[in-house]
């Protein structure tokens, strides 16, 4: 390129062709605004393709003599051969012949053929006499007796609420006595004490059972919405509340409760579930359960008393449920119709389904 940095004339005015033409001549290639890679191109003089960034010396000279670079020359050294020294042969000298001496003759020792196998006789058997050991003169031992030790008293149990009393071994008479007493002081009515033995589960069939309580939890909210609607009324639900159950949804402050647990015997069956009021009755029936369990935390109990609500849905109070007539109109579908018509929701929430 031109420098014009001594002159105070302007440079000309070039097009942007004639500017690209003269840096090509020149061997610098004009730099392109848009960040684009460059592609070959043939150039018009050469008829050729060179690439953007070929040197100057590539093109043709823009006089027209062509451009023939000299090679470098190099000072040649004048060759000298070296006289040829030719190795001396050394005479050949044979080696003269040892023979190895032979071994003398040692013969091997005989060795005689095997014999052929001659079994054994058996020795005829010779009992041996019996020399009785000397009987050691008896000395008595003196007993031992182990330092009497009165038993410890037992702990009463302190349950908030509930009086201190201790708890009589399980299975006795005064042990149903107690807990049927303990019971009453609950203030759940409407409720049965049921006795339950403890049931030994296996692991894997006990989370089976646990996997199988979920999806007959929605089962049995349904058959509750639709066939008991007048006690759920009586439970103190809202129809907003009624609609939720018959989507098989519990509404808030309601659960599904287990009648009998898992290991003392119980079932997914629906006459195994109620929906109960988590708030106070859900909470005093398993405050009741734990004053039996929490007692020894690592073993569970022998025999368990439970606190059973009546019906599908537990309320403190009465209902009369009718099937028509001037009494009061039972609004749930479940009027007039057997039990047995509802074996098939239940054959529904089976293990196997």
């Amino acid at each position: 390129m031109w420098d014009w940095s001594g002159s105070k004339t302007p440079p000309p005015v070039r097009s942007r062709s004639g500017a690209a033409e003269e840096a090509q001549n020149q061997g610098v290639t004009p730099v392109r605004r848009d960040i684009r890679p460059v592609p070959g191109y043939r150039d018009a003089r050469a008829f050729r393709t060179l690439p953007p960034t070929a040197p100057a010396s590539a093109y043709p000279d823009p006089a027209g003599t062509p451009y023939s670079p000299v090679p470098p020359v190099y000072p040649q050294q004048p060759y000298a051969p070296q006289p040829y020294a030719p190795v001396p042969q050394q005479p050949y000298a044979p080696q003269p012949y040892a023979p190895v001496p032979p071994q003398p003759y040692a013969p091997q020792p005989y060795a005689p053929a095997p014999q052929p196998y001659a079994p054994v006789a058996p020795q005829p058997y010779a009992p041996q006499p019996y020399a009785p050991a000397p009987q050691q003169p008896y000395a008595p031992q003196p007993a031992y007796q182990q330092p009497y030790a009165p038993p410890a008293a037992p702990q009463p149990y302190t349950t908030q609420g509930y009086p201190q009393q201790a708890a009589a071994p399980a299975g006795s008479p005064e042990d149903r006595g107690l807990w049927e007493w303990r019971f009453k002081q609950t203030g759940l009515v409407n409720m049965d004490l049921i006795e339950a033995d403890y049931v030994p589960l296996d692991s894997a069939w006990l989370l089976e059972l646990r996997k199988a309580f979920k999806r007959t939890r929605r089962d049995f909210l349904k058959y509750v919405g639709y066939h008991h609607v007048n006690e759920l009324l009586a439970a103190g639900m809202s129809e907003d509340a009624i609609k939720l159950v018959k989507k098989g949804k519990a509404p808030e402050n309601f659960n599904i409760h287990i009648r009998v647990p898992f290991e003392y015997g119980g079932t997914n069956s629906f006459s195994n579930l109620v929906l109960i009021q988590t708030h106070p009755y859900h909470v005093e029936i398993h405050r009741f359960i734990d004053m039996q369990t929490l007692s020894q935390p690592n073993f569970k109990p022998r025999k368990l008393f439970l606190p059973a609500p009546k019906g599908k849905v537990y309320f403190p109070g009465d209902i009369e449920i009718s099937s028509g007539g001037t009494s009061r109109h039972d609004r749930s579908v479940y009027a007039g119709f057997l039990e047995s018509t509802f074996e098939m929701i239940a054959q529904r929430s089976s293990l196997g389904r």
